[in-house]
């Protein structure tokens, strides 16, 4: 059986009816309209509500960028004194944070050269098609153009957001999708991921059960030179603050404390949480979360299926393990959806599974922001779906090249 993940399998045409095809688009893509015609009606002087300001999360890409062009790097990861630095641009606005490793500052400074709103714009521009182009191969035919992949509600929610979600979701695809045939290639995507480490927390268990020498040799070295390049162009304290500074303040905010950005969050620590659930019941349901997540990456990496399915899976699967992700993050996420969808002879429960997973980047904040925490069981519901969809190969697939070769030689 081919693991070549850039020549998917004919879909089903699942999917083929058009009400079928669109509801789920149509529900699970509302709440998002709904909020950008809120921060419409509420903008004023370019201020959404005395708050945020449009882009959102970019935000703090656009400050962080002017903070490293002037060489404030201890700014970057002290709270109070880079939200002063911030209203300094913005004026009176919500205090924000910089959450990025110092292998972000390349990409924040050029940025920042631009005006905020042309920088969004090539920002949202530039990722959405970075993403697109890389999802291409992965697009179930059936689903419709391939540049839809950055119209499902996840990608709703990022372009919404202002965030990382198109860049990290294009480098999860491209490192899966040359990992069969270009190994060292899909090293260097992974090691990219650094930018945002946590959303890469499976690939090395993957990685390493499938015994992808190259690429985890290729991802290390990858993580290294930047580390070191960074450090020696911005020092080392930029590092050491983000490592004991930004990550401890990032960790406070897995209890949201009925903030609105609590009701993006993937976790289930943070779902249970803004519930009311108290610690000792979140704490157990995030870690049999996490428990499932990495027990379905292992079984399914040992029993090698096309790698395609096995990244799909795995993508689900990160947010499961994760205590802290959101909603914008699901980019991929919601790929691997639709291919659950698009399968042959699938069970009415896999499929129902599948769509949950699809509209849950946007039809879980709705129900979080009326206190049920759906979103990260709709995720879970989604990761079984997939796993019960893979192909294994058969022990006399695996074993069929190799007596071929044999008996070649003989």
């Amino acid at each position: 059986m081919s693991t070549n993940s850039a020549e998917p399998p004919p879909d089903a045409h699942r999917l083929a009816s058009p009400l079928r095809l669109w509801l789920p688009w149509v529900i699970g893509s509302i709440l998002i309209l709904v909020f950008v015609a809120r921060d419409w009606v509420l903008t004023r002087n370019g201020i959404i509500d005395h708050s945020v300001v449009w882009g959102r999360d970019f935000i703090n890409v656009w400050t962080g960028g002017h903070l490293v062009r002037d060489g404030q790097f201890a700014t970057l990861y002290d709270p109070t004194g880079y939200a002063a630095y911030q209203r300094g641009l913005f004026g009176a606005i919500d205090p924000h944070n910089y959450s990025y490793p110092p292998t972000s500052y390349p990409l924040a400074a050029a940025l920042s050269l631009l005006p905020y709103s042309v920088a969004l714009a090539v920002w949202l521009t530039a990722t959405a098609a970075l993403f697109a182009v890389s999802a291409r191969s992965w697009w179930p035919r059936s689903a419709g153009p391939y540049w839809l992949a950055v119209a499902t509600p996840a990608a709703l929610v990022n372009l919404w957001a202002g965030h990382y979600g198109f860049v990290l979701g294009a480098l999860f695809l491209l490192g899966w999708q040359n990992l069969d045939r270009r190994p060292t290639l899909a090293g260097i995507f992974f090691g990219l991921m650094l930018i945002k480490p946590h959303m890469a927390v499976l690939v090395p268990l993957a990685l390493l059960i499938r015994g992808d020498w190259r690429a985890m040799g290729s991802a290390a070295a990858t993580v290294v030179g930047s580390v070191l390049a960074t450090a020696v162009a911005f020092g080392v304290t930029p590092w050491t603050d983000y490592l004991f500074r930004t990550l401890g303040v990032q960790a406070t905010m897995i209890n949201a404390h009925g903030k609105f950005f609590g009701n993006l969050s993937t976790s289930m620590t943070t779902g249970l949480l803004e519930a009311g659930a108290p610690w000792s019941v979140a704490v157990a349901f995030q870690v049999a979360s996490t428990a499932l997540g990495i027990l379905l990456v292992t079984l399914a990496a040992r029993r090698r299926p096309a790698s395609r399915d096995l990244a799909l899976l795995i993508a689900t699967c990160t947010f499961l393990v994760l205590p802290y992700a959101f909603s914008y993050d699901l980019t991929v996420v919601a790929i691997g959806a639709l291919w659950v969808c698009t399968r042959a002879h699938l069970p009415g429960v896999d499929e129902r599974l599948a769509i949950l997973g699809f509209v849950a980047p946007q039809l879980g904040i709705a129900a979080a922001l009326v206190s049920l925490p759906l979103m990260p069981f709709m995720l879970v519901g989604l990761a079984i779906a997939q796993f019960r969809q893979l192909d294994f190969p058969q022990i006399s697939d695996r074993a069929a090249p190799a007596s071929a070769d044999a008996t070649h030689s003989a």
